[in-house]
């Protein structure tokens, strides 16, 4: 399949995009970094240099003629303040809807959109958004609806929940916890009884393989919730970590107050992905932290 990334050398994508590769699917990234692009996958994947011309974007778009897109692109901060406003909306909101508009007369089969577990601060399926960022998440979504059926594709929102494992440049909470093994003084976290779910970065990019080659199974428009259905605390992970490296965390717990948007607790509920691809992650969180455990020691 022809397929569009946009999102391309993110964390996900750098991950995503090597299984796509390999899977035979022919691939243009629409991207800010061609350079970091090239260094990441060199003439393995077409390239669009993101500017602001609608034209050439739309142009690149029709000669493509895509079956599938997958959008992970996002702007992501906790911040609602005015200067992280025009961020949110130029990334979250605008180039979105200008991606929508530049796919109005291509004959796509499949748009994968990426949501966030932020727009369920209360636990429920019902839309609540913790944070500004996640607000423009689930603002999206009325506009995803709009253009699928006025042009005719379907649509699908997967929610990953908390990320972790493989290589990344930004230090997620997992890899706080296990590298205050190492620290000298205690890391300030919070009380750490949030109750996430974790999933291996592995387990979410095979989830795209799987929707992009079976995107025939998918109903005209779906919501997946993407972890493992089980929850862990802070403190519960740090304890498989030190069981793990048998040696003791550091970490100052309640050092830090909650946020008052802190999302206390996120467990997604896979019945929906069960039910349409009979799919679960593979790797629990012991396997995951074993793995990461490795890769830093």
């Amino acid at each position: 399949m022809n397929v569009i990334i946009t999102g391309s050398t993110g964390f996900v994508g750098r991950h995503l995009v090597p299984k796509l590769i390999f899977e035979k699917h022919q691939l243009l990234e629409l991207t800010r970094n061609i350079d970091f692009s090239n260094q990441l996958y060199g003439e393995n994947t077409q390239k669009f240099l993101i500017d602001e011309d609608q034209n050439d974007l739309i142009s690149t778009i029709e000669k493509f003629r895509p079956d599938a897109i997958i959008h992970l692109a996002s702007f992501l901060t906790s911040s609602d303040d005015y200067s992280s406003l025009n961020k949110l909306l130029e990334t979250n909101i605008f180039f979105f809807c200008r991606l929508l508009d530049a796919i109005k007369n291509v004959d796509l089969k499949l748009f994968v959109n990426t949501g966030t577990f932020a727009e369920y601060l209360s636990g429920t399926n019902d839309f609540d958004p913790a944070y500004l960022y996640a607000a423009t998440k689930t603002a999206t979504r009325s506009f995803l609806d709009y253009y699928s059926k006025a042009y005719s594709f379907k649509y699908t929102t997967v929610v990953p929940y908390t990320i972790y494992g493989g290589k990344d440049t930004q230090k997620k909470i997992i890899d706080i916890i296990s590298n205050s093994i190492a620290s000298k003084t205690p890391i300030d976290l919070s009380p750490g009884e949030q109750v996430l779910d974790f999933i291996h970065v592995d387990d979410v990019t095979d989830f795209y393989i799987i929707l992009v080659n079976n995107f025939n199974k998918l109903s005209q428009k779906t919501n997946f919730l993407l972890g493992t259905g089980t929850g862990h605390t802070l403190k519960q992970v740090a304890q498989i970590i030190e069981d793990i490296s048998k040696h003791k965390t550091n970490i100052n717990w309640g050092g830090k107050d909650y946020r008052p948007s802190d999302v206390m607790y996120a467990v997604a509920d896979i019945s929906e992905i069960n039910n349409t691809f009979q799919w679960k992650p593979k790797i629990n969180l012991i396997e995951g932290i074993q793995k990461l455990m490795k890769r830093i020691t």
